[in-house]
Formats: C-alpha cells, sequence, structure tokens
C-alpha cells in the first residue's frame, strides 16, 4: 500500500474545505485503490467517521511528525493554505509539514492550491525556499501561479487546475426538496439562495450586510423566495440571522449543519444563488444554477470571470449598490436559460481541469510504485 498524507484545513466546519476533502478523498480511491489515506484535522474522531479515512490531530506536533515519516507522499491542499492574510503562523505550519516530508525524503505535491497573498517579505523568501523543493504543483487558479512566480518558485511544474470540488458528487433531488420541507422553506416560487460570511474589511465595515438585506427585501417584494445557506457552521448561521433580522420581508435560513453533498444538492433547487462564498459558487456551477458573485477575495472574483457571471459588487473596493444588484438578479431570473447554458459550457471546462488534479497525482504515485517495486 501507498501512505498518502493530506493535509489541509480540515475539521473546522467549514464546508468548502470539507468538500475539498471529500472531493480528493473519493476521486484518490476511485483512482488508486492501493493507496491508504491519512488526513490531518482539527477533530479527527469527525475527519474519521465522515471521510472513512484515518486521521491525525494536526496540532499534535509528535504525531504529525510520526505520520509525515510513515507515508509516502504529503499532499498540501487543497485551498489557500500559503498565505499570511489570516496569519503568519499559519503559513508557517503548511510550509513546516512541507519542509518536514521533504527532511524524510517524501514526494510532496501541492494539490489544487491557492496562494496568497503572501505579503512578509521573510515569508515570501521561506514560501520560496521551500516550495521550490516539491516536487508537483496544481493550482486552482492563474492568480496563484503569477503569486508564486512573483515569489520566486520556478523549480517544480506547476499546472492551473480548478477546485476539487468541481468534481463533488450531491444527494438526489427528492433528498434536497425535504430538506427543504424539513426547514420550512416552501418551493412556491421562484428562489434566490444567499450565502453570506463576515468579512471586516469590507469597505463600510458592516454596512454591506445592511445592503444585502435590502436587495433580498426587493426580492421578495418582486414575488421571490430568499433562503439562506450558511456554509462554514457555525459562523455563517450567525451573520445570516444578523442579515436575516435587518429586513422588513420574510427570508428562511436554513439552521441545520449540512455537509457538502446535502449542500451541493440543497443549491441545485436555487433558481439563483448570490454569494460571498467561493464554494456556493462552484456548488452552483456544478449544477448549473446562475449565479451572481459578492466579491471580497480575488478567487471569487477569479472563478466569477472564468464562469462568465456576473458580479453584484466588490465589499473590498465600494459600496454595494442595492439598486444594481436588484435589478442583476431580477434580469438573470427572468433569463435563466441563457445564463445556464454560458454556465455549462464553463462548468465543464472546470470539471475537466479539476479532474486533472488526480490525473497528475497518479503519475507520482506511478513513481512511489516503480520506487517499491525496485526494492
Amino acid at each position: 500500500m501507498i501512505k498518502l498524507l493530506i493535509a489541509g484545513y480540515h475539521g473546522f466546519g467549514n464546508c468548502g474545505d470539507e468538500a475539498i476533502l471529500l472531493a480528493m478523498t473519493t476521486n484518490i480511491r476511485a483512482m488508486a485503490p492501493d493507496v491508504d489515506i491519512t488526513a490531518l484535522s482539527f477533530k479527527p474522531e469527525f475527519t474519521k467517521t465522515e471521510y472513512n479515512v484515518n486521521a491525525v490531530q494536526r496540532f499534535n506536533a509528535a504525531e504529525v511528525l510520526k505520520t509525515i515519516r510513515q507515508s509516502d507522499i504529503v499532499l498540501s491542499g487543497g485551498g489557500t493554505l500559503l498565505q499570511d492574510g489570516t496569519s503568519t503562523r499559519s503559513l508557517i505550519y503548511y510550509l513546516a509539514i512541507i519542509k518536514a516530508a521533504k527532511l524524510f525524503k517524501k514526494r510532496v505535491m501541492l494539490y489544487a492550491n491557492g496562494i496568497g497573498p503572501v505579503n512578509g517579505s521573510l515569508n515570501r523568501r521561506l514560501v520560496k525556499s521551500v516550495v521550490n523543493t516539491v516536487d508537483m504543483i496544481t493550482l486552482r487558479e492563474k492568480l496563484s501561479e503569477e503569486d508564486l512566480r512573483s515569489i520566486g518558485v520556478s523549480k517544480p511544474n506547476i499546472v492551473v487546475t480548478a477546485d476539487p470540488a468541481f468534481t463533488l458528487r450531491s444527494i438526489t433531488p427528492d433528498e434536497a426538496v425535504q430538506i427543504f420541507k424539513n426547514e420550512g422553506v416552501p418551493l412556491d416560487k421562484q428562489l434566490v439562495g444567499v450565502s453570506v460570511r463576515a468579512w471586516s474589511r469590507a469597505l463600510g465595515g458592516e454596512e454591506y450586510l445592511d445592503r444585502i438585506a435590502r436587495v433580498c427585501d426587493n426580492l421578495i417584494k418582486e414575488g421571490k423566495n430568499v433562503v439562506f445557506v450558511p456554509m462554514e457552521y457555525p459562523k455563517d448561521l450567525d451573520v445570516s440571522r444578523r442579515v436575516a433580522a435587518k429586513m422588513q420581508q420574510r427570508a428562511y435560513i436554513l439552521e441545520k449543519r449540512y455537509n457538502p453533498p446535502q449542500i451541493l444538492g440543497i443549491v441545485g433547487e436555487l433558481d439563483l444563488m448570490l454569494s460571498m462564498r467561493l464554494h456556493t459558487l462552484i456548488f452552483a456551477a456544478v449544477k448549473n444554477v446562475p449565479m451572481l458573485g459578492i466579491i471580497y477575495d480575488p478567487k471569487v472574483e477569479y472563478y466569477l470571470k472564468e464562469l462568465e457571471m456576473p458580479e453584484a459588487g466588490d465589499v473590498r473596493r465600494e459600496h454595494l449598490n442595492v439598486s444594481v444588484m436588484t435589478e442583476r438578479a431580477l434580469s438573470m431570473l427572468s433569463e435563466l436559460d441563457r445564463y445556464k447554458a454560458i454556465l455549462k459550457k464553463n462548468a465543464d471546462i472546470m470539471m475537466d481541469k479539476a479532474n486533472e488534479n488526480d490525473r497528475l497525482l497518479d503519475k507520482q504515485l506511478d513513481i512511489i510504485r516503480d520506487s517499491k517495486a525496485a526494492r
């Protein structure tokens, strides 16, 4: 057996990161049944049960080092791991995993990573030094390649692919409809999903939440139903409640916690997705649900452009325009077939790029298989 370790942001309740792990483990098992998978996780028991993999507490240094030493290959990914926007500590953590793996002479692949921002000069030198030692890099957007190149990473093979969540499978439509019924969400009108997150760096602070509330009110007045779809639980649930409390009209909130296949199925029953969260947008693309994206990060802007879907505004640079957002959403709801055709074409391209992650991983696994056979 080949022992494979996945190091990512898992076990924290973020549906997007959990979707990445589920897609990775599902695809790797289908492609390579001779691989034994272990994942680093904040909640190892949850990860073991949810994904049927081995799991190690990510902050237990001794166990992490032991697991790296026993592995044949370490995957760093997916998601945006190498960045210091959150904290330098997070960046150092993932670089240390890679460094330890190379010290133990293990193969390392950056699997569908997002990169950046990496702003500190010392941090940039560390990324250059460590990442230039890995064996293969796939990145989920072109922007990340530009960031790595600007840092000075040039030695390993770099391929721009797409987020693994494009390959995810969902629950059935009947199961998704039952969730709506259980949550008291009516399906008698066009249904607009809303996925919001807290973002302290938005222009005007939390004013963007007030404006999203007004847009939702406008859509309901125009005869639509609005349902909030939390992605990171319970953080997004709290923000969704705050937005709903600002509204004059009745909106619905999915109160319970749902796993990635369930959220994917839920999104598939929507008519339009209004979202800040990248993975709700990706889920909408997988299900061919037209989307209107609220930009707070370059990765959201990138995927909206790749999918040729409209943006609702950029909270980094401007105050959201309630009238423009409302008109854009209503226009899309009146031309769903046109937007679905555009989305289908581009989502198919993204799905094929996402599968490239595993095709390139399989080449790394072949090298390991050959090495084991030669011993």
